[in-house]
């Protein structure tokens, strides 16, 4: 992308021309375009929509900035600084944050399983850090809920058929056949929304800036939708399963498991959850479809051949033929 544009814009933001300087984060990047900007003495965010096949067959800027309104002043993000869904400034819709200063776990190899701040800290403060994030979720959910995220009919049914949608775009020839056969069973068995509130969608520690070990910002809202709280909960629970044990590393100390997370989240002011194996089944497939999708994505990018036995047998399809939710235990009252 070329910097004039981008230069343009943040002068027009800031109140005349500066030095620009532009960099991309090392980790991800996979589901959008990400430009990490200096701006004289500026520093900002600048996100947009991407230009090439990726992890998604459309690409809503829009939900993204709903929910960084919605929350602001509420729950630790970004501000919201600029949006441009037009895409006039750039080419393609995008929007400009504020950067905010602080620690984010790593993602990538070396994981925060492995290696860095987390992995070296106390137990206390490890905790300290998984208790924030929860703290923080509770307050995502108490946020009114976005009206145009609100499925139609009930949000069990609509989140999973979204899970079941993603997984049939652009799958390729070759893929796990544990996926279809999980996603037919859960569609067979599908309970109730027990009451619906705003998901963040991918709460897991590496979408969490942190100054010391307290959140200071939430990241990626490109998966936020409205249903039940358990969603948000069995999620963290399995990204840290597949980012931790399912890379043969133990959990840190100060994390806790889908039980621990789903009792705490109770006593810091979230509703009990109700029992939890389906919600931990759909997180697992859900994990399975996103590491599929990613493969594929890396195929349309060069970087791996078609028919690569990954794409047959990964860590979260593994996870899959474990069943591990079936005895699931449920936090105590």
């Amino acid at each position: 992308m070329a910097d004039e544009p981008l230069a343009a814009w943040l002068a027009d933001l800031f109140g005349g021309p500066a030095a620009l300087s532009v960099a991309t984060p090392t980790g991800g990047g996979w589901s959008n375009d990400t430009l990490l900007c200096r701006f004289g003495a500026a520093r900002v965010v600048v996100r947009v929509e991407p230009a090439r096949r990726s992890m998604f067959p459309t690409y809503d800027l829009g939900r993204q900035v709903a929910c960084l309104r919605a929350l602001a002043g509420r729950v630790p993000v970004p501000e919201l600084l600029d949006v441009d869904l037009e895409g006039v400034r750039l080419g393609r819709p995008a929007f400009v944050m504020a950067f905010v200063e602080g620690r984010v776990p790593a993602d990538d190899r070396p994981t925060f399983a492995e290696a860095g701040w987390l992995h070296d800290a106390s137990l206390g403060d490890q905790r300290r850090f998984f208790d924030g994030l929860l703290g923080a979720l509770v307050e995502v959910h108490a946020t009114p809920v976005i009206e145009a995220l609100r499925p139609v009919g009930d949000a069990n049914v609509a989140y999973l058929d979204d899970v079941r949608r993603l997984w049939e775009w652009d799958r390729g020839d070759h893929w796990p056949t544990i996926i279809e056969e999980t996603l037919a069973a859960l569609e067979q068995e599908v309970p109730p929304s027990p009451g619906d509130v705003l998901l963040w969608g991918d709460a897991r520690p590496a979408n969490v800036v942190a100054a010391g070990f307290d959140p200071v910002a939430l990241l990626d809202w490109e998966l936020a939708s409205v249903g039940p709280a358990e969603h948000d909960l069995a999620w963290l629970a399995e990204m840290n399963h597949v980012r931790i044990e399912g890379a043969g590393h133990a959990s840190l100390p100060g994390f806790r498991d889908l039980a621990g997370i789903a009792a705490t989240y109770a006593e810091l002011g979230g509703r009990r959850t109700v029992e939890l194996s389906w919600y931990q089944a759909v997180a697992a497939v859900r994990v399975a479809v996103l590491m599929h999708r990613y493969l594929r994505a890396m195929v349309h990018a060069g970087q791996l051949p078609e028919g690569h036995r990954l794409l047959g047998d990964t860590v979260a399809s593994r996870r899959l033929a474990c069943a591990p939710w079936d005895s699931n235990p449920e936090p105590a009252d």
